[in-house]
């Protein structure tokens, strides 16, 4: 991405939205609280490395979307995105000139061409005042949209040095930490592929073992009862990931949050086989 016509973009798009909007005191909580925050605002990595270096937000604060790079996460406390800052009663980058453009268009959009009046989820009363600006800024968005679309599409490409990193990162160990039926998936995080814990139990890592590992004392009637992932299978899901996760976002597209149960994951590789050996058929 050119670095430089992303941020003359980006500012240019919050000098002219801000000056060309005008509305309520959002941040007085006798009228609003935040209500409009509560969704996932979706970010180029350029955006939200620059978040992270202010410090306004952290890694952790960031999810992988199938849109663009990333998405902000909500704050599993408020269920507000974590932009949002309670001692102001407002968004922390408001007045940082790199506000993500989607947050200027609610409530007013870029025209009016009706005269209709505007209210957003508490009031009413927003007004554009400068109809110039709103064309330019949209204008503006349409270029930050395609920088941001391109630096997603190349950004999937990079996956699989996310999983070598986290090979050298002790995502071996990470995986040990997990019971076999613990253990639901991985997970595409900022800079490395995590794993993703099971919601509850799951089988899904069962017939995995007893192929790759049918010499296990747990297999096959006591799985259950195997407290941890044993370094053979570790180091076989670290060569299935290598293997079939990027082919899987290729085929089936990027997760909106970047998790990959097993049960998608061994599902796809069971379909490329029954694809191949009907090809080899044929």
């Amino acid at each position: 991405m050119n670095n430089r016509y992303f941020w003359d973009i980006i500012k240019k798009y919050n000098k002219l939205m801000k000056a060309a909007i005008k509305g309520p005191d959002c941040i007085d909580p006798a009228i609003c609280r935040g209500d409009c925050c509560s969704i996932h605002i979706d970010v180029p990595k350029i955006l939200a490395e620059k978040y992270i270096e202010f410090r306004y937000i952290n890694k952790r604060e960031i999810i992988r979307s199938n849109i663009f790079a990333f998405k902000l996460a909500l704050n599993p406390q408020t269920y507000k995105c974590v932009l949002f800052d309670k001692k102001i009663n407002g968004c922390s980058v408001h007045n940082s000139g790199i506000k993500p453009p989607q947050c200027w268009i609610y409530p007013t959009k870029f025209s009016n061409p009706n005269g209709k009046e505007i209210s957003c989820k508490r009031v009413s009363g927003w007004k554009i005042i400068d109809k110039e600006k709103t064309k330019k800024a949209e204008k503006l968005l349409e270029h930050y949209k395609f920088l941001c679309l391109l630096e997603a599409r190349n950004e999937l490409k990079l996956i699989q040095n996310r999983i070598l990193r986290a090979e050298q990162e002790s995502l071996i160990k990470q995986i040990q930490e997990f019971k076999p039926s613990e253990l639901g998936g991985f997970r595409d995080g900022w800079d490395v592929i995590e794993p993703l814990s099971a919601e509850g139990i799951s089988l899904q890592l069962k017939k995995f073992c007893l192929k790759h590992n049918p010499e296990c004392k747990y297999l096959p009637e006591s799985f259950m009862e195997c407290n941890q992932i044993c370094k053979k299978i570790a180091n076989t899901l670290i060569g299935f990931l290598k293997e079939n996760l990027y082919n899987y976002i290729k085929v089936c597209g990027a997760d909106d949050c970047g998790e990959y149960p097993f049960f998608k994951l061994f599902e796809f590789t069971k379909f490329n086989a029954r694809n191949e050996d009907i090809g080899r058929k044929i």
